[in-house]
């Protein structure tokens, strides 16, 4: 038992060393940030707060946008900021709440054109947490851009949300 103590003491001073040294490397050597350059972006809950924040941010780093938002007000001007910091933008009222909404919207032709080359996907409103990742495709909002991604290897979807993302939950991984 008092091997097996020593062991585990051993092992974990290792790691800590490993996490100390890797973490004084990358202080020197920064990661190479993606280009987000061109990338089509939905995303939800673009209108105000944290979902504006976030649409001025992928504006500023040139990407072409697609804004939800309930609000017509507030998705519009948040695409008159973006276009100003130089980006391509469309804006669509959804209540991301309302599922028959979602669906409506992803079924209107013009929609299904912009949603056809989606790269990135950034869900800051409605989305429906209990599911694993695998039944997203059945679900009308993953439906118009995951099978894509998927099939070019290429995407990205992120989901913030709430504090549930601090705990582990079976079938919530939407947080």
């Amino acid at each position: 038992k008092t091997m097996n103590l020593f062991v585990e003491l051993l092992l974990f001073l290792v790691t800590l060393l490993y996490s100390y040294l890797e973490a004084f490397v990358k202080l020197f050597v920064p990661v190479r940030r993606k280009s987000l350059s061109g990338e089509l972006v939905l995303i939800t809950g673009a209108g105000h707060g944290v979902g504006r924040a976030t649409a001025l941010e992928f504006a500023k780093r040139q990407s072409r946008l697609v804004l939800w938002d309930i609000n017509k007000h507030g998705v519009e001007e948040t695409a008159a900021e973006c276009q100003k910091l130089g980006a391509t933008v469309q804006t669509f009222v959804v209540d991301c709440s309302k599922r028959e909404e979602i669906y409506s919207a992803a079924d209107k032709p013009h929609l299904q054109q912009a949603l056809a080359s989606v790269t990135g996907v950034v869900g800051l409103a409605g989305w429906e947490a209990f599911s694993n990742t695998c039944s997203w495709q059945k679900k009308r909002e993953a439906r118009a851009f995951l099978p894509v991604m998927m099939n070019n290897n290429y995407g990205h979807i992120v989901t913030v949300a709430s504090a549930a993302g601090h705990f582990v939950i079976p079938y919530m991984v939407a947080y």
